[in-house]
């Protein structure tokens, strides 16, 4: 009778278990407004350290005072159409990271072209982008275009991204923050 009383608490134990890891996967399934599910995933943040310190920060025009003195000229029209560029290339390979590292499908509804379908891989040759035969870019291409095509959607996985990975929204404040604090010592 004892070892029944054991059999029946493993049991109840492993039925927990897999209802609450069950439970904890469908809450990191994103639905987007196209109806494709998503499950995020967290990602290594150092990964996308590494890809955006490839983006080199434009470097401040110098000028020559009337004293002879170089200097920094933070104000200059190119420098600062320059360095809005520089945050604009941050921030879409940062969004290319987190897509490419931190989702996956999980279902496509029967009305949306898949990143594999021969309907999708044509539309990329017509728009000629590049990689078409290369899955991960693809992949890339159809979450941007296709599955989450709403300003939104990428806020939401980017949001969900960020819970598993650690990754808060004073994490980012912080970030910012930093990086004005260097942008104006770099000015004086």
């Amino acid at each position: 009778m004892a070892g029944k009383k054991v059999v029946d608490n493993v049991e109840k134990v492993v039925k927990a278990v897999e209802e609450i890891e069950n439970g904890e996967r469908d809450r990191d399934i994103v639905t987007l407004s196209t109806g494709v599910q998503l499950r995020v995933k967290p990602m290594p943040k150092h990964f996308v350290f590494q890809v955006t310190e490839r983006y080199k920060k434009p470097k401040v025009p110098v000028y020559m005072t009337d004293k002879g003195r170089e200097e920094e000229n933070p104000s200059d029209p190119d420098y600062i159409e320059a360095m809005q560029m520089h945050l604009a290339e941050i921030s879409n390979a940062s969004t290319d990271v987190a897509i490419l590292r931190g989702t996956e499908v999980v279902h496509i509804p029967d009305d949306v072209m898949g990143p594999d379908s021969e309907d999708f891989k044509m539309e990329l040759e017509v728009l000629k982008f590049g990689m078409v035969d290369n899955a991960r870019a693809r992949y890339l291409a159809w979450v941007k275009a296709i599955a989450a095509p709403a300003d939104a959607d990428i806020e939401n996985l980017f949001e969900e991204i960020g819970r598993l990975t650690g990754v808060t929204e004073a994490d980012v404040a912080e970030a910012a923050d930093r990086f004005q604090r260097l942008e104006g010592r770099e000015s004086d």
